[in-house]
């Protein structure tokens, strides 16, 4: 007999953060390095002035022009390399969010060498799509250095001319955004995603659930789906186990957004507010799953 457990919650209200990136010039100077600009870091408290005064919509803009100015006093790391990814050229900001590589190791071995084997093809990837694209290519990715320190890293790939127009080197503008995203024990305080207008953070208390897609993911809210350039592991290794729980290989939940639950002899089944799919729960996760969820 089909048994089916209904539960109801109301749905947050807050708006999606987007996040506008600026245009860096770059200006070369003939030397190995280019020279570090005094970074003015702005207070992470300014970020929210006065919500309850404003509405969602005067809420988000300003929350999206603070971060735009966080993002414009940052020194963001700059390397210029070839196709072959061997660097060329690279900035003083660059050592200072690696700091545990030095400077003649930058240059001796190939980037993808300065970092771990399971995220090489995947900046292959970010490579490939930079060669297609007719403008800069942003993307986001966990790097994890040889101390297992992790970092979350903005880059913003793009293809360099010479004075002939044809495409010589390749350059890439590396943000250090850790601090924006995570608390100091690696807790995600907001995830980037990819939007037709550009990047948006959600926070977690927006998501009804995450589907991997191969080494991405797919982020579902109430407002719609967005594509994600972490992994689902890693989004999952962030949020709070509290809150979130692993139902399927592919399948993430917010426990506190299960609206409907299927269960049969054959399979066991989740719906979540706002949102018609059945979501999988795996016979390897089931027990757990209805446990969390007080049905066992």
């Amino acid at each position: 007999m089909k048994q089916t457990f209904t539960r109801f919650r109301n749905l947050p209200g807050e708006e999606i953060s987007t996040v506008n990136h600026a245009l860096i010039r770059l200006k070369m100077t003939g030397h190995a390095e280019w020279p570090l600009l005094k970074s003015r870091r702005t207070p992470c408290s300014t970020l929210h002035r006065n919500p309850a005064a404003l509405t969602a919509r005067k809420a988000a803009s300003m929350e999206s022009d603070n971060l735009l100015k966080l993002l414009e006093q940052l020194d963001p790391g700059v390397v210029l390399f070839d196709d072959a990814f061997n660097v060329l050229f690279i900035n003083q900001a660059l050592l200072l969010i690696f700091p545990k590589i030095s400077r003649e190791e930058v240059f001796r071995t190939n980037l993808l060498a300065l970092h771990e084997e399971k995220l090489r093809n995947q900046i292959r990837d970010i490579f490939r799509v930079m060669k297609d694209a007719s403008r800069p290519v942003p993307h986001t990715i966990r790097h994890l250095g040889r101390d297992r320190d992790e970092r979350f890293l903005f880059l913003k790939l793009m293809p360099l001319l010479d004075s002939s127009l044809q495409q010589t080197i390749n350059g890439c503008l590396v943000y250090d955004i850790t601090s924006f995203i995570t608390t100091a024990q690696r807790t995600l305080l907001k995830i980037p995603v990819s939007t037709a207008s550009g990047i948006r953070l959600i926070d977690p208390s927006e998501i009804l659930y995450i589907r991997a897609e191969n080494v991405y993911s797919r982020i579902f809210t109430a407002r719609g789906d967005f594509f994600c350039d972490l992994p689902l592991g890693v989004i999952e290794e962030g949020l709070p186990t509290k809150e979130f729980i692993r139902i399927h290989r592919s399948y993430l939940i917010h426990l506190g957004k299960v609206k409907k639950i299927d269960r049969d002899a054959q399979s066991l089944a989740v719906v979540m507010e706002g949102d018609q799919a059945r979501l999988p729960v795996s016979r390897s996760r089931s027990k757990d799953f209805l446990q969390r969820i007080g049905l066992r």
